[in-house]
């Protein structure tokens, strides 16, 4: 089956502008990703089942959550849909819209060098829930934090929501608790699980330890 036109020529444009950022096509889908070792950026020119066009949604995937898939952890739609309605004007449209998305995929790397920066984040996040209380915890750990980490992480575990994901999570806080303190290899563990993580999304090696900022 051909590729659609406008599909086609969204992906001429990111190539043309986010490749040399060092962005990478997932595959042949409309996903770009900016892989900073814990992190990875996504920037999706996401269809719409009505209408042939694109909306843009960017944002950072945070990948000590052990998981095969991506998901907008921070960020999320920042174009309204664009339809496509001929190969010339739809050409200019791609142009802008992979052009906003690398405005975003910057922005996004000045936010988070370390996972210092997602500690500070959460901190002030308003309604935290078990995600954003995980994310505080493994953050403040990292940070030599032990008791700030263990209290975002016990609050994590008081999650009472039944789907079982809630389940695998508060499983993960038991299992992340005890290493929290001075020795106790809780920067081993997370550095293991972004490694996993970064196989099940079929991110290549990392040269270093995923913990450490690309340079």
């Amino acid at each position: 089956m051909p590729t659609p036109e406008h599909t086609r020529l969204l992906t001429a444009a990111a190539r043309s502008i986010l490749r040399p950022l060092g962005c990478v096509q997932k595959g042949r889908s409309r996903t770009w990703l900016d892989d900073q070792g814990w992190w990875v950026g996504v920037v999706e020119f996401q269809p719409s089942a009505w209408d042939r066009g694109s909306y843009l949604n960017v944002g950072a995937c945070w990948l000590w959550e052990e998981k095969d898939y991506l998901s907008f952890d921070v960020g999320g739609r920042v174009a309204g849909f664009e339809r496509f309605t001929d190969a010339v004007s739809f050409a200019s449209v791609a142009q802008a819209l992979a052009k906003q998305a690398a405005a975003e995929v910057l922005a996004l790397r000045d936010r988070f060098p370390t996972p210092g920066h997602v500690r500070t984040l959460m901190s002030r996040h308003p309604n935290p829930g078990i995600r954003e209380h995980i994310h505080a915890g493994i953050t403040a750990g990292l940070a030599g934090a032990y008791d700030e980490g263990r209290r975002h992480l016990a609050l994590a575990a008081t999650e009472t929501h039944p789907a079982p994901w809630v389940d695998v999570l508060k499983q993960r806080c038991a299992e992340l608790m005890p290493l929290l303190q001075p020795d106790g290899g809780f920067e081993a563990e997370i550095g293991a699980i972004v490694t996993r993580t970064r196989r099940a999304l079929g991110l290549p090696e990392w040269r270093s330890s995923p913990l450490i900022p690309p340079g």
